[in-house]
């Protein structure tokens, strides 16, 4: 009887490991897409293909005061305020970094609504002429062709003072 129980139970399949060989669990190196030595420059410049540059000299006048809030609420607070009081009287901190130039500007409020809303890029073109001529960049004007002369002569300098001489000289000159 034994014997056939035995032959008739068939063996369980084998179980998966429950854990990675060790191969898979070392982490790989990582790779690193800005090298050490131009982590300043990163920081500190901006990238070639920016049309705005960073004002490097601005960057030193950041302030910030991680400790204000809770100095004003500490005061608060002992003056016998209650905390609602307290949270709605603290003043903000006025030594802050001064705004740049675009803060409160009205084109560029009106472009991130613009995007805001419609979430177009093409919707908005008039938006961002108007940012870009803020910024100083204008269209490109075709030159006319008194325009194109004047500048070859400004490139050309003294070296067009010959071509008088070289006129008089193509009298004399007879070409077969």
């Amino acid at each position: 009887l034994k014997v056939r129980l035995e032959a008739r139970i068939s063996p369980a399949p084998p179980c998966p490991p429950l854990a990675p060989p060790p191969d898979a669990m070392t982490p790989a190196i990582p790779k690193v897409a800005i090298p050490p030595e131009r982590w300043t420059e990163t920081l500190y410049g901006t990238p070639d293909g920016s049309l705005i540059k960073a004002e490097v000299g601005k960057l030193g006048a950041m302030k910030f005061d991680p400790a204000y809030w809770s100095k004003a609420y500490i005061q608060c607070i002992g003056k016998g305020v209650s905390h609602k009081e307290c949270a709605a009287s603290i003043p903000d901190d006025v030594r802050t970094t001064p705004a740049g130039p675009l803060a409160g500007n009205k084109e560029l409020s009106a472009a991130i609504s613009c995007m805001g809303e419609h979430g177009d890029p093409d919707k908005c073109t008039t938006h961002f002429d108007a940012l870009a001529k803020l910024a100083g960049f204008e269209e490109e004007k075709k030159k006319s062709s008194t325009e194109k002369v004047s500048d070859f002569c400004g490139k050309a300098g003294y070296k067009l003072l010959g071509v008088p001489v070289l006129l008089y000289a193509m009298k004399f000159v007879k070409i077969k």
